[in-house]
């Protein structure tokens, strides 16, 4: 890590989300670290981290929470 900033060594890591899919977002990805999903968006050289949430909690429940308030 460099300047607040987080390098991944290839771009297509971890899997594009299905419930973003669904909605033709292909812009963000998530990573899982027992027992956190680390959903993130690479644009450019630049990885920006969107959210980290308990992977056991709905992500539909918590993307629909966000998207609400």
């Amino acid at each position: 890590m460099a300047n607040g900033s987080l390098e991944l060594t290839s771009e297509s890591r971890g899997h594009f989300l299905a419930e973003l899919r669904s909605l033709a977002i292909k812009t963000h990805r998530a990573v899982h670290l027992k027992p956190y999903r680390i959903i993130y968006e690479v644009i450019g050289r630049e990885v920006l981290i969107q959210l980290i949430v308990d992977g056991r909690r709905s992500f539909q429940a918590i993307l629909e929470w966000r998207l609400l308030r």
